[in-house]
């Protein structure tokens, strides 16, 4: 009994310094209070611990802890699956959208390279790569085939030109001259 209760207070020793060097670690009140709180329920349960072991209700209290902590963390990794499912799908949708609309798009005689969507909630938000810059009514005729056959909002959709990548990035096809007003460029 004498060693049961030493035990306990090295127990409550060691709590005491370990709660001590947490609270210099957090920050100024920004987490302090939750910190307290959590180990204040420690504390409580440490000192509980002797009642329940006279009882003979710790191995119990210890069993019914594992098995909430058990379920709780099933469900945890039960939700992440889902979500990562989800995520899963939602780019396969992306994709096939994509997919159709640029199918869409060539049908219609708009020479487009490659479209990406991207869903947002209950948005889709669509750019679509031009192999040439697109003049404005072929822009209009876009935004007005995404919106009618899409759904695709007119401030949700974005027209480039794949020369505007390249360019970007420096590639030779946006070779000209860097000189005065002489320049060369494809972009009309």
């Amino acid at each position: 009994m004498k060693e049961a209760i030493y035990d306990w207070m090295k127990c409550l020793a060691v709590f005491y310094i370990l709660l001590s060097t947490i609270l210099h670690l957090v920050p100024t009140g920004q987490y302090e209070r939750y910190v307290r709180f959590f180990m204040g329920l420690l504390l409580i349960f440490m000192l509980c611990t002797p009642v329940f072991s006279i009882l003979g209700k710790s191995g119990e209290i210890t069993k019914s802890f594992q098995e909430f902590y058990q379920t709780e963390e099933n469900y945890r990794q039960e939700q992440d699956l889902e979500n990562l499912q989800e995520l899963y799908l939602e780019k396969g949708y992306e994709e096939e959208i994509g997919k159709k609309i640029l199918e869409n798009l060539q049908e219609k005689g708009i020479d487009a390279l490659q479209v990406e969507v991207n869903i947002e909630g209950e948005k889709l938000r669509v750019t679509v790569w031009m192999r040439e810059k697109a003049d404005e009514e072929q822009e209009r005729g876009i935004q007005d085939e995404l919106r009618e056959e899409w759904g695709v909002a007119e401030g949700d959709s974005q027209i480039a030109a794949a020369q505007d990548e390249q360019q970007a990035v420096g590639h030779s096809s946006s070779a000209g001259t860097a000189s005065g007003g002489d320049r060369t460029s494809n972009i009309g």
